[in-house]
């Protein structure tokens, strides 16, 4: 019985490891084939405030998990490039929120378009099971990269 626990755990690894590199082969592939104008840092960023609106930087440091000096760096460079914004607080002007602005939106809309097309590309010689089987994967990964 302690062998097929083993047997399970040891297959349990192996399906963690393939998903991660799947995972990750996928992610530098579409980061490569498209022309953002921007690093990955700052594309997190930009994507970031495109979803979910203005944040202050402590919030932006801790939704990508950095030190608030790095992040402060991060939207200094954007800031220069003017793909994002800084803007009073209205309730606290001791803190300022930064917003995407309308460069950083097209930025992320023209990445995003570009990224999606280059995966539509390695779709569409797949079978209508394996596109399911896919929808389901998606379905699941995104899940999993949620929890």
């Amino acid at each position: 019985m302690a062998q097929q626990h083993n047997t399970g755990e040891s297959e349990m690894f192996s399906l963690a490891n393939d998903l991660r590199l799947a995972c990750q082969r996928i992610a530098r592939r579409v980061r490569f084939e498209s022309t953002s104008a921007v690093a990955p840092h700052q594309f997190s960023v930009l994507v970031y405030l495109h979803r979910v609106g203005p944040q202050t930087p402590t919030q932006l440091a801790a939704h990508d998990r950095v030190s608030a000096p790095s992040m402060t760096r991060t939207i200094n460079c954007l800031v220069d490039e003017g793909l994002v914004e800084r803007f009073p607080h209205p309730d606290d002007r001791r803190q300022v929120f930064v917003r995407a602005t309308e460069a950083g939106e097209s930025v992320v809309r023209e990445t995003i378009a570009e990224r999606d097309t280059w995966m539509l590309k390695h779709l569409e010689d797949k079978t209508p099971e394996q596109l399911a089987l896919l929808r389901q994967a998606a379905d699941l990964l995104l899940e999993v990269s949620d929890a």
